[in-house]
């Protein structure tokens, strides 16, 4: 290579790498550029635990989010029915209601789960029903035999357990009920309930060494109430959204692509075709960086993810 060119090609490329950082610092992208990396470095045969640090978008995910509400909801009712604990209720029902909800929100949906406070059943110090969709199979699991998720570090429940919810969301509910053929009197009952409000979304993360796929776990809070008829938290139901299952579109957000989740939106403008050049999101690859071309105004197009594309005057240096 001519000496100075290479020189030539240098210059340029810190230039383009300036111009870069700037602009995505003034538009709050360095966020994105820094979990792109992460994305990009994390392998599963050297598995190490990763956490995006981005806050996202999932309107588009509330309809799955229903999926753990009512699971919630449901225990709440039962637990109030069976005063404050769940010791009626067969094992295998818990994990009925978590597979359905697999069954229900797959594939975006990789798992689901209820996890219950200490204290809810005599027979077991902790449970937590698990199911997860892997190689064609619901799998059935008690997280508690071999995961403490009442710790600090179990931000899905931890962050709920932790909140105060003495004004949580109640209804009054009339129960008109009947012994054979001979009505009881009406039952007016006060009843917690969980809404999408009071869920918590984690934050991206790399599933290391159990599915070992990017996911971001929502939780909803399941209430009891206390002797004086106070919400009293008693657990939570959750789901683990498959990220990979997601495209990661780094076009700019004023090229229209209707196929990219919206909740997404943060990588929007991370792609690194130069100014001359048009980015063509490449759809279908998942949750990875680089799923673009940079097309030429000749129809020719490369990827410039990684390296950077030189201007015509530099091409000779590389012939």
């Amino acid at each position: 290579m001519n000496p100075k060119c290479g020189f030539s090609v240098a210059i340029f490329t810190s230039f383009v790498l300036m111009q870069e950082i700037k602009s995505f610092a003034k538009d709050g992208k360095l966020e994105a550029i820094t979990a792109l990396n992460i994305i990009g470095n994390t392998r599963t045969d050297m598995c190490s635990a990763a956490n995006l640090d981005l806050t996202l978008d999932f309107t588009l995910w509330n309809g799955y989010t229903n999926l753990a509400i009512h699971n919630a909801n449901y225990m709440s009712t039962r637990i109030y029915q069976n005063k404050g604990t769940l010791e009626s209720i067969p094992d295998l029902t818990f994990f009925n209601f978590v597979r359905n909800v697999v069954i229900t929100g797959s594939p975006k949906v990789f798992s689901s789960g209820l996890a219950f406070e200490p204290g809810v059943f005599s027979r077991y110090k902790e449970f937590a029903p698990y199911a997860y969709y892997k190689h064609g199979v619901i799998r059935l699991y008690d997280l508690s035999l071999s995961y403490v998720y009442t710790s600090v570090d179990s931000e899905w429940y931890y962050k709920l357990k932790s909140r105060k919810w003495d004004n949580a969301s109640s209804i009054l509910t009339e129960i008109h009920q009947r012994n054979g053929s001979t009505d009881m009197e009406d039952e007016n009952v006060v009843m917690y309930f969980a809404q999408k409000e009071d869920g918590y979304w984690s934050k991206p993360y790399f599933d290391c060494g159990f599915s070992n796929i990017w996911l971001v776990t929502f939780s909803v809070p399941i209430f009891g109430q206390d002797a004086t008829g106070k919400p009293v938290f008693k657990g939570v139901a959750f789901i683990d959204m498959n990220l990979n299952e997601s495209d990661i579109n780094q076009c700019d957000i004023d090229d229209d692509d209707e196929s990219a989740d919206i909740f997404l939106n943060v990588f929007r403008g991370t792609h690194k075709c130069l100014p001359n050049t048009k980015c063509q999101f490449q759809p279908g690859l998942g949750f990875r960086k680089g799923s673009y071309n940079c097309l030429r105004a000749n129809g020719s197009f490369f990827n410039n993810e990684g390296t950077y594309s030189l201007t015509k005057s530099h091409e000779s240096c590389y012939k």
